[in-house]
This record gives structure tokens, sequence and C-alpha cells, in this order.
């Protein structure tokens, strides 16, 4: 069961799956058809190929810079068929672009209601990242974006396994937890599942406490069938917790920082070390994720 109050994360923005390779990018389209089914919002694929000046040239081997847009506008085309076919609802559209795919996802975000990106890869030999798609998009997005784990792609669903687990929400005490708080119980009350709410007591205070508290109730009342449990993990730190508490949640909501952030820093160490490797799809927060009645900066 949901409450209303859940239908205000509805709006008329497409969601906007970067569609990156084959291995990863039918994952991510179902996992945002689904969402889409839920919300009402429609599907835009962005496939991203390189600019023709970093293109070899077809004097030297390469292939016809036309051929290659060809080939990804049938990628995209053949999975917008399959998907459609399993969801004859869902309404999917697609797009190529030819230029940096952070640089077009972001851009995108203005129009966007959610981003949908995959975790980034690993080197098999060395163990090193190769990119930062994910940590890119979500420093420079409008929207919120959604960060999908690798080791989820063989999975259709909208969350953890079997669509199971809760949705799950680190809190620091910030106004900006707080804003990922109230982003996690709509998320939470719209699609049903119960709500986790975490916090690593190594460094939290009784004002932050206290605050977070305040925001629950707010939240209790906004969403009174909302089962709501609180974690107060005195034994790890936030990354560590987030990991151990989200290993099998439905969904993780996360803001872009935390209350230890420096001015003009948009990415927080925690947010950085789990985009790297998220535990589950991994939400990341921005002013625009907020419930449109649930007032930003901390409690009322």
């Amino acid at each position: 069961m949901t409450d209303a109050t859940g239908a205000e994360l509805v709006e008329e923005r497409p969601i906007v799956v970067a569609f990156r390779d084959e291995l990863t990018g039918p994952a991510l389209l179902r996992w945002a058809v689904k969402r889409s089914l839920q919300t009402g919002q429609h599907i835009t694929m962005l496939h991203a190929i390189p600019d023709p000046s970093l293109v070899l040239p077809v004097a030297a081997g390469g292939a016809p810079y036309g051929s290659l847009i060809a080939a990804a506008r049938q990628e995209l085309d053949e999975e917008s068929r399959k998907v459609c076919i399993d969801y004859p609802d869902a309404h999917v559209t697609a797009n190529v672009h030819c230029g940096d795919i952070v640089d077009a996802l972001v851009s995108l975000s203005e129009d966007a209601s959610l981003l949908v990106v995959g975790a980034d890869r690993l080197d098999g030999k060395t163990g090193e990242y190769l990119g930062s798609v994910g940590q890119q998009v979500a420093l420079g997005s409008t929207s919120p974006v959604a960060v999908i784990p690798r080791d989820r792609s063989t999975s259709v669903g909208s969350g953890g396994a079997d669509d199971g687990g809760d949705v799950v929400v680190g809190v620091d005490g910030s106004a900006e937890s707080h804003d990922a708080l109230r982003v996690a119980a709509a998320e939470a009350s719209r699609s049903g599942h119960g709500l986790k709410v975490v916090t690593s007591a190594t460094e939290i205070t009784a004002d932050e406490t206290n605050a977070t508290t305040s925001v629950l109730e707010q939240l209790n009342e906004a969403y009174p069938s909302l089962t709501v449990t609180r974690v107060v993990d005195e034994e790890r730190a936030p990354v560590e917790s987030l990991l151990f508490h989200a290993a099998d949640a439905f969904l993780l909501v996360i803001g872009r920082h935390g209350r230890g952030a420096r001015p003009g820093i948009m990415l927080g160490s925690v947010t950085h070390t789990l985009l790297l490797a998220p535990p589950c799809p991994t939400l990341v927060v921005t002013l625009r994720s907020l419930p449109a009645s649930a007032p930003a900066g901390g409690p009322a």
C-alpha cells in the first residue's frame, strides 16, 4: 500500500537512460521502464558515439562516420522494440549523440526527471576504474541521478533481488541528508517498500539526532502507512555502514555531500566512494528530487 502523496514524484519530464554498451544497456533500460510504469514518465535512451575528430579516418582504415551513426541507431531501435514487447505500456524513444556522454547527459538533465547510468567499469587486470561517468554526471546534473551497479546487470527489476528490500537512506544530521530523507520517504511510499534510515554514530551529535527526529515526525504525518526503521550504527563509519545496510536494498538514497563538505564541494567523500561500487541501485539527490510539498534545507 502506498500513500496518496507518493504521487508527488510524477512529472512529465522524461527518464533519460545512458545506453553505453550491449552488456549493461538493456538492464538499465528495463530498470528505468519498470520505474516509468509506476510514475507515468516516458523514457529517452541516449547512446553516444565519439566526436568525428576522434574517429580513425576512412583513409586510415576507419569506418565511414555515417555507418557508425546508423549502427548505433539500429542498436537502439532494436532494444527499444524488445523492451516494448516485454512492456507494451512503455513509451521509449532513442537518440544518438555525437560527442561526450557526460556533457550530453548533464545538458539533458535540465529537462529530465531522472538520469539513469551504470556504475563505472573496472579494469579486469589492474582493478582500476575505467572513467568516472557516474560520478561526473552526479556532480553536474540538475536532475537526480540513479546509478545502477554492474553486478545487477542480469536483473530486470527496479531494485534489489526480486525487487525486495527497503529504501535505505543515509542521514548524518545535515540539511542535505534531511533532503535525501524526504526523497527516500517519497520513493518508499510510491514503490510500496519500507524505509530504513541509517546513521553512523561515529560523528553524530545530539542536536543532529534531534533534527532528524523532527524530520521523521513530519514524514510520519505525510506518509502514515509507511513502515520506518531507524538504525544507529555504532560500529561502522558512514561508508561501511551504508554498504552493509544497503547490500540487499531496493534502493539507496544519498545526497551529493553531507555536513562535512567544504564550501564549493559538490560531491562528498561518502557519495564519491559509494558511486564507485554502489551496493544496489543508488539515487543521488538534487533539489529537483524533492517532493513538491517538502521544504528543503532541514526541518521546517
